[in-house]
Parts: C-alpha cells; sequence; structure tokens
C-alpha cells in the first residue's frame, strides 16, 4: 500500500442542493469508512484526485485535492452533481414506492436518498464481489483489496483515502488473498480485456468476459450509468419479491417490472437497503413482520462506513 501526500485544495466552491435531496443519506449508502464519515464525504474525482463535501443548510462546501501536476479533476467537476443525483427528479419512482412490501419503508424514511455514481471500473468490482454472495461476503472482500492494494491518498484538511485499486497493481495471488476465490480469474480477465476503458455506451461487451453475467452486468449498468432499467436479480431478491407479491419465484421479474417499470434496478438496491442486506431467514421473517424499515441491525448498506476505517 502506497502513501501519497495530495496538494490542496486546490479549487473550493458551494455546490446548492434541490429541495428535497439528502446530502447525509445519499453519502452514507454503501460507503466505506474512508468515504463517509457521519459529516464529511469524500468521492474520487480521478485518479490522485479527490473532492471533500460537507453541507451546511442545504449548501454542500466543495474542496478539491489532487496530487502534483495533476489536472484531470478540472473536466470532472461537471461531472459531480450528476454523479451525486443532486437534481434527480425521482417523484414517479417514490411515489410507486410509497407504501410497497418491499421499498416502502425506504419511500418513508429516505425519499431524498439518491443513488451515488461510480466508474466503470468500481462498479465492476463492486458487481463481481457480489457474486453468490452475502452483502457481508461481498463488501468484506471488497474492503480487503482495498485494504491490501489501494494507494493511501492524504492530505490537512482531507483525511485519509483509499485509491480504487487500480489495474496494474493487482495479481491472481492478492485477488485471492482478498478473498475473491473463483472471482480472482473474472477480474484478471476483465484487466486483459480493459474493460475499464468501457463506456456507458458500450458497456454490454463486458459480457464477454467470462465470469460476467446478467446479473453482474445489470448491476454495473446500474451503479456506473444509472440506468434503472438494468434488475440485478439475484436469489435473494427472487424470493423476497416472491414472498412479497405472493407469485411464484418465475414470475417476479416480471412482477417487479410490472410494479417499478423502468425503475425496477433502483427498487432492487432499495429493497436491499429496507431490509439491511440481511439474509434470507431474516429478511423473509422482516418481510411477515412488516419491518422493512432500513437501520435495524449494523453492519448494513447504510451503516458500513461505521465498521471500514481505512
Amino acid at each position: 500500500m502506497e502513501d501519497v501526500r495530495l496538494l490542496g485544495p486546490v479549487y473550493e466552491a458551494l455546490v446548492e442542493t434541490d429541495e428535497g435531496y439528502s446530502f447525509h443519506h445519499t453519502a452514507m449508502t454503501y460507503s466505506f469508512g474512508w468515504m463517509y464519515d457521519g459529516s464529511i464525504h469524500r468521492i474520487e474525482l480521478c485518479r490522485g484526485a479527490i473532492a471533500v463535501l460537507s453541507e451546511n443548510n442545504g449548501v454542500l462546501s466543495l474542496r478539491v485535492f489532487s496530487e502534483p501536476g495533476n489536472n484531470c479533476w478540472e473536466e470532472k467537476l461537471d461531472e459531480l452533481e450528476y454523479s451525486l443525483g443532486i437534481w434527480e427528479d425521482l417523484a414517479e419512482y417514490w411515489k410507486r414506492a410509497r407504501g410497497d412490501p418491499l421499498v416502502g419503508g425506504v419511500a418513508e424514511t429516505m425519499p431524498g436518498l439518491r443513488l451515488r455514481g461510480t466508474s466503470i471500473w468500481a462498479s465492476f468490482l463492486i458487481a463481481v464481489c457480489q457474486q453468490n454472495a452475502s452483502f457481508k461476503q461481498g463488501w468484506g472482500m471488497l474492503y480487503r483489496l482495498y485494504r491490501l492494494v489501494s494507494r493511501r491518498l492524504a492530505a490537512k484538511g482531507m483525511g485519509v483515502y483509499l485509491e480504487t485499486p487500480l489495474p496494474e497493481n493487482l495479481s491472481l495471488d492478492l485477488l485471492r488473498k482478498a478473498g475473491l476465490g473463483y472471482r480472482a480469474r473474472t477480474v484478471i480477465e476483465a484487466i486483459r480485456k480493459r474493460v475499464y476503458e468501457l463506456g456507458c455506451s458500450d458497456i454490454d461487451e463486458a459480457r464477454e468476459i467470462r465470469g460476467v453475467g446478467k446479473y453482474t452486468l445489470a448491476l454495473m449498468k446500474l451503479l456506473a450509468c444509472r440506468d434503472y432499467s438494468a434488475l440485478p436479480l439475484d436469489r435473494w431478491l427472487k424470493r423476497l419479491a416472491s414472498e412479497a407479491y405472493g407469485v411464484p419465484e418465475q414470475a417476479v421479474d416480471t412482477e417487479l417490472h410490472r410494479r417499478f417499470g423502468e425503475y425496477v434496478g433502483l427498487a432492487a438496491l432499495h429493497t436491499t437497503i429496507a431490509f439491511d442486506a440481511e439474509p434470507i431467514s431474516r429478511a423473509l421473517r422482516r418481510l411477515r413482520e412488516g419491518k422493512n424499515k432500513p437501520g435495524l441491525v449494523e453492519p448494513s448498506p447504510i451503516s458500513l462506513w461505521k465498521h471500514t476505517p481505512p
């Protein structure tokens, strides 16, 4: 793990937010401890450049820290508001979500939540680690991988940020050491085929990588491209939705699309938040008891940051 000292802040600005937007709910969800600490949100703009955000009365204070001579952050600033979903209109989705047995609890308690966008490469790593894994298993693998190979970016006033593992720093041995198991070969194959160079217009090419199926591609599209029509349907969601809607598991895909339309992928993600991504037996029990509001157990998608220090 390499320690890198950043300069800065090299840029400062104030960012307005839409009425009803929740900075903290957006920042805390599926974040490691170096991304969010309860008050400050750190976002990787590009290699060696970090945006640090805090909120005061609905206005975000933005500071950028960067490696010497690195100006890649300048063009990435234009994408920041989109990445944070600040001006996104989800009125139609929340209308569908209210009172729903799966996502109604999120609609009630976190209506200002927006999906925080990621890079194609980061979304790929997340999706691969979630293959056939529980929340703790999948995010545990990813956490160990960051701790093993990430560069530690630091600056006064910024704290420490673990950069997304660079493709050139990964090997089969390191991936296996992080606990990825069979997924390690998928990651190496993806690096060989330069998946990190894909954009949202050609992301479907990721299916050419051995080990990347419908679930993995759908999760990548959802996280990196804000494609809410992409449904990452796994066994956990299939069983839970089957019980919630009283349909056989083979009809879950159709039922989810009927209920949520173009927002079906967002509903899938919010279901994991609503039930704290608990193992299926506990999630089913909570469903039967009407306990679909997040935050009943830890760690969970909204409290992961508390349990993953840099």
